[in-house]
């Protein structure tokens, strides 16, 4: 399951974030274009999940969970108006990745 997950990280995200959703401060692009944030998956998770609802999105979140050394908090939207379909925050190997899984075009 983990490693399913992990290939969809390099797979369909947003390199920048959804323009309905701002990112925790000091959150930044790498080389390969993912989002990395600045705080740990703790912080992030609760940046995100405060933004999302003064924003009042509606999202079921899923996590914070442990899979094989890999920690990760899913969002999934419970919109169908947001662009994006999901919000991954992954901490692995030292680093919290913030991916934004788009929505299928109807």
């Amino acid at each position: 399951m983990v490693i399913a997950f992990l290939v969809g990280l390099g797979g369909p995200s947003v390199a920048g974030p959804s323009p309905d959703v701002s990112v925790p401060p000091g959150t930044r692009a790498n080389a390969e274009g993912q989002l990395v944030s600045g705080r740990g998956l703790r912080e992030t998770t609760d940046f995100l999940a405060k933004e999302l609802d003064r924003r009042g999105i509606p999202v079921e979140q899923v996590g914070p969970y442990r899979q094989r050394g890999v920690e990760v908090t899913r969002f999934v939207s419970v919109s169908p108006q947001t662009p994006w379909l999901a919000i991954h925050v992954v901490r692995i190997v030292g680093k919290t990745l913030i991916s934004f899984v788009p929505r299928a075009p109807s």
